[in-house]
């Protein structure tokens, strides 16, 4: 079951963004969603609860409109995605926007996930269909990656407790835990608490 965390501050806008993907896919039981709490909120709060959600595997996605409105301060969506991906480089994050040539002008937006509403939230087209098979495509892509690095890790790691000064190992755990990093936050590694 894969759960997609939708950031948007029109509650009409989070339903419809729910339904156009329910509409497009074939087992709509598989699909859950997490609605972010943004008003009232501050920028601060929003971001950890995102990065814990994804550190411990509560989303495997986020769409992120591109103007937020939280009463106390408007959050650009492309600041969320920098956040994320300054911690989680390789965790998908979709801009759902109104202007998505404003969006595109971003650098730290990649273009090809930013999705026009006016696209999107029409449920009968061809290219609504196309977009949520990609954003799909990108979570079964991420979670694989992340489940095999973590696998090869946890192999590792046993190799390691039985062999302590074994430098491929010890070699080995550093790319694999390096290469993690780029899926899940990692505060600290295996190696640095051991030698801590």
């Amino acid at each position: 079951m894969w759960r997609i965390g939708i950031i948007d501050d029109k509650e009409g806008e989070r339903a419809d963004i729910q339904v156009s993907i329910l509409e497009n896919v074939e087992y709509r039981n598989e699909i859950q969603f997490k609605e972010y709490e943004i008003v009232k909120k501050a920028k601060e709060k929003l971001f950890e609860e995102i990065i814990e959600d994804i550190s411990e595997e509560r989303i495997q996605t986020l769409i992120v409109d591109y103007k937020l409105d939280t009463s106390q301060v408007v959050i650009k969506g492309w600041e969320i995605v920098d956040f994320v991906h300054e911690h989680v480089p390789e965790f998908p994050v979709i801009i759902m926007t109104n202007v998505p040539e404003e969006s595109k002008e971003s650098i730290y937006i990649d273009a090809d996930k930013v999705y026009p509403k006016i696209t999107f939230l029409n449920t009968k087209l061809p290219a609504t269909e196309e977009m949520v098979k990609n954003i799909l495509s990108n979570i079964q892509k991420y979670v694989k990656r992340r489940k095999e690095l973590e696998g090869s890790l946890a192999v590792e790691l046993d190799k390691l407790d039985q062999n302590s000064t074994d430098e491929e190992i010890i070699a080995n755990v550093l790319e694999l835990e390096k290469s993690l990093s780029k899926y899940t936050e990692t505060q600290q590694t295996v190696l640095d608490e051991a030698l801590d």
